[in-house]
């Protein structure tokens, strides 16, 4: 028999230096593409037009010790650090972990601070750059176990429905949101063809934290300034827990009641918040619903339950409560290489977190969950691991 999937991690990180993906950059784009510089202290910082130096560090931690900054993609023998490799060596990084497969989010550097070039032109590039080095150079090597989530621009409809197509033809199976599709931080009407086109492609949401704006704004008592207000005042008291406010948005928006198969994935969000915040939006919902005269086909917690999945990383309190979670609806993921994670002790934490738990939540959080999420099939044999 081959080798079958025993744990999968629902949140790990691509983290390589730009010149993996930058060599997929038109020509004509290239210089304006984000280059690594030298410290003169150590380690490197990201150089991206429009925003300061980025120091690495955190993102790129792997066993540690955790710095600040001063963090580097190679070993003082030049090679890769952990974390910074090629798919073969996440492979075996993942050996070392004791897992088996991750659902892999992209840098947050290369995703979300290329948001300040002002050249739209660019900023696509960059954003089809880095998803063809996903799919080509990392994830084809494993797609079993490089579970690879695609970036999706975020200037507008059209655009984010051609990056989709394109990681749906390339074998990507889950895309990452940072907008709304159309581009802002609010739910428009608009975004009604993209959610219809990653249901007909069979392409997965997974947009990490939450996305669009994360917490509504305020210029009075009630919160809510801008896109819906309803949308805000159904999360006062949790307004701060992402992804409260991405949810509730697409709640008010009625984008569910539209689209009654979609589903959307929040990986690192940590789940012993949940009952709390599941009573304070229904809560909100019977004392405000009067005077906004608005009213939803179901309550707001009956909505997340139905649409939502949740990944925790260093939550075991969550593991504790399980019989107060919604633990199918629950992922847990090492966070690999960033510096919250559990690498390279992630079977010893998780051992300690199931200590004297009935094996079937072990097997429900570490294996049916990704794989009823995922369509991954835990009878098949998977890539065994290339040596070094």
């Amino acid at each position: 028999m081959g080798r079958k999937y025993k744990v999968i991690s629902g949140d790990g990180h691509v983290e390589t230096p730009p010149e993996s993906w930058v060599k997929y950059m038109p020509e004509e784009h290239r210089d304006r593409a984000p280059r690594l510089i030298k410290l003169p202290k150590g380690g490197e910082a990201w150089l991206i037009e429009g925003q300061p130096l980025i120091p690495n560090g955190q993102n790129i931690t792997g066993r540690g010790p955790i710095k600040i900054s001063g963090g580097t993609y190679y070993k003082p023998d030049g090679s890769a650090a952990e974390g910074a490799g090629d798919a073969r060596q996440r492979l075996r990084e993942q050996d070392i972990d004791g897992i088996d497969a991750e659902v892999l989010f992209p840098p947050i550097f290369a995703s979300r601070a290329i948001e300040n070039i002002t050249d739209e032109d660019v900023y696509r590039a960059l954003i089809r750059a880095y998803n063809t080095f996903l799919a080509r150079d990392y994830c084809a090597v494993a797609p079993d176990r490089l579970i690879g989530n695609g970036v999706i621009p975020s200037t507008g409809v059209d655009d984010a429905i051609a990056e989709l197509e394109f990681l749906h033809r390339e074998g990507i199976r889950s895309i990452s949101l940072h907008a709304f599709p159309n581009g802002t931080g609010f739910a428009r009407p608009e975004d009604d063809a993209f959610w219809k086109r990653t249901l007909e492609l069979g392409v997965k949401l997974s947009p990490h934290f939450g996305f669009g704006q994360m917490s509504p704004g305020m210029d009075h008592v009630g919160l809510g300034t801008s896109g819906d207000p309803f949308a805000g005042t159904l999360t006062q008291r949790v307004s701060g827990q992402p992804p409260m406010y991405t949810m509730s948005q697409l709640i008010v928006a009625g984008v569910f009641d539209r689209f009654p198969k979609l589903e959307f994935y929040f990986a690192e969000v940590n789940a012993s918040w949940l009952p709390w915040a599941l009573f304070v939006i229904d809560d909100n919902y019977e004392i405000f619903r009067g005077p906004y005269n608005r009213t939803l086909n179901r309550k707001p917690s009956e909505y997340i339950l139905d649409h939502f999945w949740f990944g925790i990383i260093r939550d075991p309190k969550a593991i504790a409560m399980r019989d107060h979670v919604p633990f199918d609806r629950l992922m847990f993921g090492t966070d690999f290489p960033h510096s919250v994670g559990s690498y390279p002790n992630s079977k010893r934490f998780l051992d300690d977190c199931f200590a004297g738990v009935d094996p079937k939540y072990f097997r429900r959080m570490l294996l049916e969950n990704p794989a009823k999420y995922y369509g991954l099939d835990l009878d098949k044999d998977i890539t065994e691991t290339p040596r070094a």
